[in-house]
């Protein structure tokens, strides 16, 4: 079995991959689990934690959901009707996600088991007044429409529980109503069912009671045979077997106690209550009850600190590229030349040379008297590994005097690698306008030479490393070439070496490549972040081209 990747395996990269696959945006940070209708926003999460792993993905599904499908523009009515207004939509939009996104339907069926778990759904004690339809509804809509078996039993007692203590035959058209929602295309469909159950259970509120059953037929509620299953024309998987049995946390030995025996006058009380409802304790909103302990259980895990993904900050002006790219381009034509060459020239002597062949190569034979091995012609070409390169610039305040010349080192980089065949680019630059954020200053889709007014940056702030190399693993991991290198340039020791050194770890077990040049500190200075093989020391800022472009000859032209 392969061996999952620790930096793809890790929650934050899980869960901004999760929201990219669904089209929304994901935020990790903060004291809450939350969405404003447009983005989804996360508590900070460890790098691993599988209970955490279910709440953040469900979490995300589920608000994901709301994203895509709800209509925030529908008016959500008071009282029951708008309890259930929320519960019904929550059953339309993760069937529409599980039809879009398959995968989300083990999501947010782990996530429901997982709660469940954590807090079983009850029935009310014996003799309480109030019914809870809601939560009824709650169990057996997602057991039966969204196949979360996690509900199977509990939605088995509840349904058993109101048709005992409803006026009769009114559990069976609730029932064959709230069903109605797998057919609801849009919240206002979803609006109007919530109404017309509403406008049923007002009219039944309102009927004259009906005379008590004689002989053996018992009411339509009781009739035996004729459960809500078939009655609603459920799926035959989703119907309930004579095996189910009521979950361990169920009070089961209420059900029944107050069931035919109980007057009409005591059904007719319940249900006016019941239409008296709120959502002052409402427990059906999976969204806030799962966002709730996902800030719960973060809290909680303490074996190690939480991971900051940095976020972008607005792309800064793009003032005068055409300029930009011109001063670069002066100031590095002779290294541009050099790299260049030397990579075109290896991918020649790569693609028709070798030490093994059937056609010698006649041109280098005075080389044997060297002690030079003799070459052979090679019919085949190589095709050139590619590569994907980040390139992380450190803008923090000690880089005040030098940030205009490292902004043309790093624009004039970008501007050599456009110009190689199968090589792309990601150019960020750390802190943000704070430290949990990044400036991007070329994304791999853009050209450098459109965006090269970006790279006219000011300095501040102290060097978050940590935060800025998870946001570039990120984008790294996401690329399909073969190869990737991560450069970090940067002048002073991270906030955080420990949690420097383990996303560095992440990445190079993930197969990214990570090397620091470290501007004025020592070279063990360096080292120590980067390790002795992948660490180089620079004495002046203007040395950072020449070694930009040393270090990327060295790797773009060693063996894959």
């Amino acid at each position: 079995m392969k061996k999952k990747s620790p930096l793809l395996g890790a929650l934050p990269i899980i869960a901004q991959a999760l929201g990219r696959r669904l089209g929304v945006n994901v935020v990790i940070g903060g004291q809450r689990a939350r969405t404003d209708g447009r983005t989804i926003y996360l508590p900070e999460l460890p790098a691993e934690g599988e209970a955490l792993a279910t709440l953040a993905n469900g979490f995300i599904d589920h608000e994901a959901a709301h994203i895509r499908y709800t209509d925030f523009t529908v008016q959500k009515p008071d009282g029951l009707a708008g309890l259930l207004v929320g519960l019904l939509e929550d059953i339309r939009i993760e069937q529409a996600l599980g039809a879009d996104y398959p995968g989300s339907r083990h999501n947010l069926a782990a996530l429901v088991a997982s709660l469940e778990a954590h807090e079983p759904v009850r029935l009310p004690p014996e003799g309480a007044a109030d019914i809870p339809v809601v939560q009824a509804l709650y169990c057996i809509l997602r057991a039966q429409v969204l196949g979360q078996q996690a509900l199977a039993s509990a939605a088995t007692a509840m349904e058993e529980w109101i048709e005992q203590r409803l006026p009769a035959g009114v559990a069976v058209k609730l029932l064959a109503l709230a069903f109605e929602v797998r057919k609801a295309a849009s919240t206002a469909d979803v609006r109007a069912l919530a109404l017309r159950i509403v406008a049923m259970l007002e009219e039944a509120a309102t009927r004259p009671p009906e005379s008590p059953p004689t002989g053996d037929g018992a009411g339509e509620a009781g009739t035996p045979g004729a459960s809500p299953n078939t009655r609603t024309g459920s799926d035959p998987q989703d119907s309930r077997t004579p095996g189910d049995t009521p979950d361990a946390g169920l009070d089961s030995s209420a059900l029944g106690a107050s069931g035919d025996g109980a007057g009409e006058a005591v059904r007719r009380q319940a249900l006016a209550s019941l239409l008296a409802s709120d959502d002052k304790d409402c427990t059906t909103d999976l969204g806030a009850r799962a966002g709730q302990w996902l800030v719960d259980v973060a809290r909680e895990e303490n074996r190690s600190p939480p991971v900051t993904l940095a976020e972008y900050d607005d792309p800064p002006s793009n003032r005068d590229p055409a300029a930009a790219v011109a001063q670069a381009r002066a100031a590095t034509a002779a290294l541009r030349r050099r790299l260049g060459t030397l990579v075109q020239a290896h991918r020649h002597e790569e693609d028709w040379r070798s030490r093994r062949g059937h056609r010698l190569d006649t041109t280098g034979l005075y080389r044997l008297t060297t002690g030079d091995p003799a070459r052979f012609l090679r019919s085949g070409e190589q095709v050139a590994l590619a590569t994907a390169v980040g390139l992380l610039l450190d803008r923090s305040g000690s880089m005040d005097r030098r940030i205009g010349l490292a902004g043309h080192a790093v624009l004039a980089t970008a501007l050599a690698l456009e110009d190689l065949d199968g090589v792309s680019a990601w150019v960020a630059a750390f802190p943000g306008r704070c430290e949990s954020r990044v400036v991007l200053l070329k994304d791999f889709a853009e050209r450098a030479r459109r965006v090269a007014g970006r790279f006219s940056l000011t300095a501040g702030g102290g060097t978050p490393l940590a935060s800025a190399l998870w946001r570039a693993g990120f984008e790294l991991s996401r690329r399909p070439e073969p190869r990737r290198l991560l450069i970090v340039a940067t002048d002073g020791q991270p906030n955080d070496v420990a949690a420097a050194h383990d996303i560095i770890s992440r990445c190079r077990a993930s197969g990214i490549e990570v090397m620091g040049l470290g501007i004025g500190p020592s070279l063990a200075e360096v080292r120590e972040v980067f390790g002795e093989r992948d660490a180089m020391a620079l004495e002046a800022i203007t040395t950072l081209a020449p070694a930009l472009f040393a270090l990327l000859e060295r790797r773009l032209t060693a063996a894959g």
